[in-house]
């Protein structure tokens, strides 16, 4: 699914504003966009997935990142089309400098 359609499609956003209150200072649009297909990037996950994710994260007081992974071939082998990420979790602290 497109990344515009995640951030706004109804079912996400009660989990979103749930997160947003619970996690300030967490840039969750960007990371909101890295799990859609954000032009030639992204992971392309569909709302189910996304719930999950967002679910997790509530329930065990994490949050999440999308990681760019980086090419570790040679440059000249490298695919134009490549993007590769993964979803990371991470314990959250009552800092908003994340």
């Amino acid at each position: 699914m497109y990344s515009s359609q995640l951030i706004k499609h109804p079912d996400l956003q009660p989990l979103m504003i749930k997160f947003k209150h619970q996690f300030p200072g967490v840039h969750l649009e960007y990371n909101m966009r890295l799990l859609g297909w954000h032009g030639y990037t992204g992971l392309g996950l569909d709302v189910d997935t996304v719930k999950k994710i967002l679910q997790k994260c509530l329930d065990e007081n994490k949050y999440f990142k999308v990681w760019e992974m980086k090419w570790k071939g040679k440059v000249e082998d490298m695919p134009l089309d490549l993007w590769e990420g993964k979803v990371a979790y991470y314990k959250y602290k009552d800092k908003s400098i994340l």
